[in-house]
């Protein structure tokens, strides 16, 4: 199911580190969310070989293989309650 946000369809290609402080998350349309680690304490924890063993699960959810949280990619663009719209 393809879910839409502001008519263009979101889905995750891939997540960088590469700006100190942030999680920059690169979309399969071409578009970037770069976004504080203050935001997500568990995440900015870990060190930056570790938060780079991830899985994208359905386009839309990330886990991480060192932490027991699930994130979704509305978590990282201020709507944390959309994801359980879907």
């Amino acid at each position: 199911m393809e879910t839409l946000l502001k008519d263009k369809p979101m889905s995750i290609n891939k997540l960088l580190f590469d700006i100190p402080g942030k999680i920059t998350i690169k979309l399969e349309d071409g578009r970037i969310v770069i976004v504080p680690l203050k935001y997500f304490p568990e995440l900015q924890r870990l060190s930056i070989d570790k938060r780079k063993k991830y899985t994208i699960v359905d386009d839309r959810t990330i886990l991480f293989s060192y932490s027991n949280l699930i994130y979704h990619l509305e978590d990282f663009i201020g709507l944390e309650s959309k994801w359980r719209q879907r």
